[in-house]
């Protein structure tokens, strides 16, 4: 049996957007103690990895490990229409194999939904070392990104000692965005050594936008050449990170 619940509905709403980013169906493991879920987009490019302690919630229960294939858009369905003063609490039956959902607020709005066949195949996660370590404003790092999305489809993250730098380039025009060690909206960086690597701007874009729904903070680590991990701050030693292939450029 499962159970737990939310203060405020639009904090799970958020991060199902965040997660519903790169994947329609996902498998959430359910344990007395949290929250997990790590999956890869369909094309293989990005990865999703997301956990959440059950200290995170309102209240929290779950007597054993479950495995539970949820449809992502289906659920947000349900949630499109969440308010800022609804409680969410959501069940699992193990009997008939559906979710619950209960929004209490002005009104009591219950929604039932069923779960899918979970998946047996396990996801590791990627044994990376970065050389390129930025800590910033997520809202910050938002705002760099779609603005190189009205120059070009990939962006080059690179960083120095001093800076962080985003470069995009078309077939007319160009853009180069800094954040210099000591500003505002850097919060930290380290280099071990010059790091550069371009990726897809469409997949790049979307995380953010949703990650920085989620979080104020996001930490994105790189080397050359090399995916990058794109780290939102959770509540509760919570996490919810993405891993994005790069786009090998010819020298």
């Amino acid at each position: 049996m499962f159970k737990a619940a939310f203060a405020d509905a639009r904090v799970w709403k958020n991060l199902l957007t965040a997660i519903s980013t790169l994947i329609e169906e996902a498998d959430f493991e359910l344990s007395p103690d949290t929250i997990k879920l790590r999956s890869m987009d369909p094309s293989h490019v990005a990865m999703v990895d997301f956990e959440l302690p059950s200290s995170a919630f309102e209240s929290y229960s779950c007597s054993a490990p479950l495995k539970i294939r949820m449809n992502m858009n289906s659920m947000l369905k349900l949630l499109r229409r969440v308010g800022p003063d609804e409680r969410l609490e959501i069940a699992y039956d193990e009997a008939t194999k559906k979710i619950e959902m209960t929004l209490k607020g002005k009104m009591m709005r219950k929604f039932t939904m069923p779960t899918l066949e979970p998946s047996e195949e396990e996801v590791p996660t990627p044994k990376l070392s970065f050389n390129a370590r930025v800590k910033m404003i997520a809202g910050s790092l938002r705002d760099m990104i779609e603005d190189s999305q009205a120059i070009s489809d990939n962006v080059k993250l690179e960083s120095t000692g001093e800076k962080f730098i985003v470069n995009s380039s078309g077939e007319l025009s160009s853009a180069t965005i800094e954040l210099e060690k000591g500003s505002e909206a850097l919060l930290d960086l380290e280099v071990k050594e010059p790091s550069k690597a371009t990726f897809n701007l469409n997949y790049l874009a979307e995380i953010i936008k949703a990650g920085a729904t989620t979080s104020e903070v996001v930490t994105v680590e790189y080397s050359s050449n090399m995916p990058v991990r794109i780290q939102f701050e959770m509540p509760q030693q919570g996490r919810l990170q993405y891993y994005l292939a790069p786009r090998i450029e010819a020298e």
